[in-house]
C-alpha cells in the first residue's frame, strides 16, 4: 500500500540518494535540498510516497514565492518500479492544491524533453507547453517548459 506524507529533515539523506538514480545527469546535492527545505513550510512544500515498508519511493516539491504568482514545481521523482501506479498524479494533485492554498495563480515545471512518460502526465493533468530551455540540465539536456493555471 502506498501513503503520502510532508517530507521531514530526517528524510533528506534518502532522497539524495534517489537522486542520484533518478536525475544522474544533474542530481541535486544535499547542499540543494537543504538550502530548498528551509522554505518549508512558509515557501515550499515537499511530499514522499512511502511503501507498506515505511520505505520512500518517490518525492515531489514545490514553491511558491508570494501570493498571486506562479508556482515552481521544483521536482517529481519515483523509482522505475513505482512508476504507473498513480503516485506522479497523486504528487502534482498535492502539489497544485498547496500552492492553490497559497494563493498561487499556476503551474510552471521543466521536464526533460526526452521524457515521454512525464510529459504524457504534464498534459494529461492540463498542462500546455510553452518553451524549450536549451541545455537546462546540462549539455545537450534540454527542458520542456510546460504551465497549468490555477
Amino acid at each position: 500500500m502506498i501513503t503520502y506524507r510532508d517530507a521531514m529533515a530526517l528524510d533528506l539523506p534518502v532522497l539524495v540518494s534517489m537522486e542520484k538514480i533518478l536525475f544522474a545527469d544533474s542530481p541535486w546535492s544535499m547542499g540543494q535540498f537543504k538550502e530548498e527545505f528551509k522554505g518549508v513550510p512558509r515557501t515550499h512544500f515537499f511530499t514522499v510516497a512511502v511503501d507498506g515498508n515505511n520505505q520512500i519511493i518517490g518525492y515531489a516539491a514545490v514553491m511558491v514565492p508570494a501570493p498571486g504568482v506562479e508556482a515552481d514545481v521544483l521536482t517529481v521523482g519515483v523509482l522505475p518500479e513505482y512508476r504507473k501506479a498513480g503516485i506522479g498524479t497523486a504528487f502534482m494533485e498535492a502539489l497544485e492544491n498547496w500552492a492553490s492554498d497559497k494563493e498561487s495563480n499556476a503551474m510552471m515545471l521543466e521536464v526533460g524533453v526526452d521524457n515521454a512518460s512525464a510529459i504524457a502526465l504534464y498534459e494529461s493533468l492540463g498542462y500546455s507547453k510553452i518553451s524549450v530551455r536549451q541545455n537546462y540540465y546540462g549539455t545537450g539536456l534540454d527542458a520542456l517548459v510546460m504551465r497549468k493555471d490555477l
